[in-house]
């Protein structure tokens, strides 16, 4: 469903409320022998059948460190986690104890240096996994100080890790929401957790749809209802700053990113006029937003639809740039493929070839991971079969 949800966040007396710092300056690119920057290039992707132990879910998320890849699959009925150390081989690796995902749409892996995490409930209540070679689990429970839940589905959690440590974000899932606002769990090791902190916003019918990002600076977050919606910005996930003006035409924020000079943003249908679910980026530079191009693709490779017709799953870094992964809306006779598009600056989308790529057997590409120097994306096949497909590529 399309999401036409608004927020305007207010910040508690522990969130300051002056101006994000200015952002340091991206390391220029390595030169060539002539003196030039060395081009961004986009990697020729390589299809691999996936073996071992592995199956296909409604929703996939994938996530790598430097001991390997965490790949969750979800249906109505029972999950999966799986784990490989080059992204062809697989094996279940679900921990002892864990009696499902964490409820929502958020992401349930995450990965950064030396550990991977997984998010997802024992009967005690919501935890997070810590492994640094796929098999052994460390248990991290969460506090929830004076959250009170009647089941775990009340809870909607995601999960992000980088440099500055692992954050875990919630939001109540009542009718009207029991709290206007976000939780928020942060941990500067990735071994233990911070007490519980809150977000607030403002008072609404409806919880907020928070979604959030590490980066080499700290943490992203959005969060959006239909009172309107914030970025946040922090550099240790429990004093955040407002970013979002500029974007004060925008309907929602369906997916962050940031790198160290700039910030971006997927929105829905942000200006009048917008086609319905037409996918638009954003970025911010020196304290500025712009609207960024997206590249449709040229025929007569697959996959060049209407703009209303595209979706974006994922945006994420890829090198010292962007990368954000979809599909094509296909379904009542419309072409069905999977869409990859990269950006060196967030400025401009290139979209990367469908079909030299084999992303026309693709229904939905879901989500993208990296783990010692190599990209994995994930996504749902076009056919019948029950494994997810996979792809393989150099990170530039």
């Amino acid at each position: 469903m399309l999401i036409r949800l608004a927020l305007i966040l207010v910040l508690t007396a522990s969130c300051t409320t002056t101006p994000a710092p200015a952002l340091t300056s991206v390391p220029s690119a390595p030169s060539t022998l002539s003196g030039q920057p060395k081009p961004f290039e986009a990697p020729r992707w390589v299809k691999l059948p996936p073996t071992g132990v592995i199956a296909t879910g409604v929703l996939q998320t994938v996530a790598g460190w430097d001991g390997g890849l965490l790949l969750v699959t979800d249906t109505a009925n029972e999950f999966g986690v799986f784990t490989s150390k080059d992204g062809h081989a697989w094996r279940a690796a679900a921990p002892k104890g864990m009696i499902g995902l964490a409820a929502g749409l958020g992401r349930m892996v995450a990965g950064y240096g030396a550990a991977g995490y997984l998010l997802g409930w024992t009967s005690r209540g919501p935890t997070v996994w810590r492994t640094e070679d796929g098999g052994r689990w460390e248990t991290i429970p969460l506090k929830l100080s004076n959250l009170k839940l009647e089941s775990r589905v009340d809870l909607k959690l995601t999960i992000t890790a980088g440099p500055r440590g692992v954050m875990v974000v919630g939001s109540d899932n009542y009718v009207p929401p029991r709290y206007h606002g976000v939780y928020v769990w942060h941990s500067p090791d990735g071994r233990s957790f911070n007490p519980m902190t809150q977000v607030p916003s403002r008072i609404d019918k409806v919880p907020p749809i928070a979604v959030a990002e590490a980066t080499p600076n700290g943490f992203l977050m959005a969060m959006s209802d239909s009172n309107g919606q914030m970025l946040l910005s922090s550099e240790n996930g429990v004093r955040w700053q407002d970013i979002t003006a500029g974007l004060a035409q925008i309907r929602g924020i369906a997916h962050v990113s940031g790198n160290v000079s700039t910030v971006v943003v997927f929105t829905y249908d942000p200006l009048p006029g917008a086609s319905p679910g037409e996918p638009l980026a954003w970025y911010r530079r020196d304290g500025t937003w712009h609207a960024a191009t997206m590249d449709p693709g040229r025929l007569p490779d697959a996959g060049v639809v209407p703009a209303d017709e595209r979706r974006v799953n994922k945006v994420g870094n890829w090198g010292t740039g962007f990368i954000a992964l979809g599909n094509t809306l296909g379904g009542d006779g419309r072409e069905t493929a999977g869409l990859v598009w990269y950006s060196a600056d967030g400025s401009a989308w290139t979209r990367m070839p469908v079909r030299d790529n084999g992303f026309d057997t693709a229904a939905q590409l879901m989500d993208i991971a990296v783990s010692r120097g190599k990209a994995v994306l994930v996504g749902y096949p076009a056919s019948n079969s029950k494994k997810p497909l996979i792809w393989k590529a150099d990170v530039p």
